[in-house]
């Protein structure tokens, strides 16, 4: 067994009322990419194990669909064909990291926001959660940050429109909930990171990426800046729990336990993985689309307050992550 095998089998082990979804449709955005692809796994591994669920996986490509799940090409800032139907949505579907926030803006903002409207319209009898992110709460605070902080923001910039995008996704899902009924709850993820082979410019998988290739790590900033991060596991973990456990209507954070580290620590660390050290290049035009908030922390008691915990720390899943990006290159 692998470890992604092992971490979809954790999941799928998780003391949830997955009962909920027997005989149910669960519609994926997003189902191709870094979480999504993952939180299909699992509840496909649930439906060899005997659950009566069927998952829609939307996605601009598609893919080939088996088993209990349909691989759908279509792209959610256009209205969804009236032939599909669902009883619970999970909105991933997003630019997820600075340089697609730079070289991709209107995208961002349209993936999000006309995305998170077509779905509402075509589900608005289903359960929808929207994956949020830390990012709405601006230029964050020095104390970890609850559901009801209304953080700062400078709406007139390129890098903002991902922030307000998100912003608005959750103000959607409250319309729709006052117009139509629709039950809706809110995830704000934390910086997620994991072997994700896809190209990723946000700044732990520059760091993994340097130590792979044998290079030292390159810092753009004095690494003084206090982040929320979180294991894909744990992300989709969590979004399983906000979805079968969260309350119609509420927002959940979703992120590891903080350890007191840094960003300059964490990249520390991550070199150590290859023996290389950490080196400085404060170049602002490499730091485009990049966050300015220097302290982003999570407070996830009311997650944990539903019966969730991250089960792997910050530390230990960064070895894991290089170890099977290690391995994956090695293949």
């Amino acid at each position: 067994m692998n470890a992604r095998e092992e971490e979809i089998g954790g999941i799928a082990a998780l003391a949830l009322p997955w009962e909920k979804l027997e005989g149910k449709r669960v519609l994926v955005s997003g189902g191709t990419g870094f979480l999504g692809s993952l939180l299909i796994d699992v509840l496909a591994k649930k439906a060899a194990e005997g659950l009566g669920v069927c998952i829609l996986s939307l996605s601009r490509r598609g893919g080939k669909s088996g088993g209990a799940v349909t691989q759908l090409a279509h792209d959610v800032r256009e209205p969804l064909p009236a032939d599909i139907s669902f009883d619970y949505c999970i909105h991933l579907a997003s630019n997820t990291h600075p340089r697609q926030y730079a070289e991709d803006p209107v995208g961002t903002i349209t993936t999000n926001v006309l995305g998170c409207r077509n779905l509402l319209e075509a589900g608005k009898g289903c359960r929808f959660l929207l994956a949020s992110s830390v990012e709405i709460y601006g230029n964050g605070s020095g104390a970890p940050m609850k559901e009801d902080f209304c953080g700062k923001l400078d709406c007139n910039t390129v890098r903002a429109g991902y922030n307000e995008a998100k912003r608005l996704s959750e103000s959607l899902v409250q319309a729709y909930r006052a117009k139509y009924g629709t039950e809706g709850v809110i995830a704000r993820l934390a910086r997620c990171f994991g072997a994700d082979r896809k190209e990723d410019s946000k700044a732990i998988a520059q760091f993994l990426r340097c130590a792979l290739q044998g290079e030292d790590v390159v810092l753009r900033s004095a690494g003084r800046q206090r982040y929320s991060f979180c294991y894909a596991a744990d992300a989709v973990s969590g979004l399983l729990t906000v979805l079968l456990l969260g309350e119609d209507g509420h927002a959940y954070n979703i992120s590891d336990d903080d350890e007191g580290m840094c960003l300059g620590d964490y990249a520390a660390l991550i070199a150590s993985f290859s023996g290389n050290r950490v080196v400085y290049d404060f170049d602002p035009a490499k730091n485009v689309g990049v966050s300015v908030a220097d302290s982003s922390l999570l407070d996830c008691t009311k997650l944990k307050s539903l019966g969730w915990r991250p089960q792997y720390s910050v530390s230990d899943a960064l070895r894991r992550t290089f170890s099977q990006m290690k391995c994956d290159n090695s293949l």
